[in-house]
């Protein structure tokens, strides 16, 4: 089975990158929503690789 570079904190990691970047030029709105909208999207991969792993039985 081939495994992914990409885990569930991947998009975590670069919106917090994109925040401080956007934070630093000043840009407060594009930084909460860069964090957010990663936040959401490293959520939803966490859930569905926990899906993925659950045995059929349970």
């Amino acid at each position: 089975m081939k495994k992914s570079i990409m885990t569930a904190g991947t998009p975590l990691i670069s919106g917090t990158v994109i925040a401080a970047a956007s934070i630093t030029q000043g840009n407060y709105v594009g930084g909460g929503f860069a964090l957010v909208t990663c936040a959401v999207i490293s959520s939803v991969l966490h859930f569905k690789s926990r899906r993925r792993r659950r045995p059929a039985g349970a």
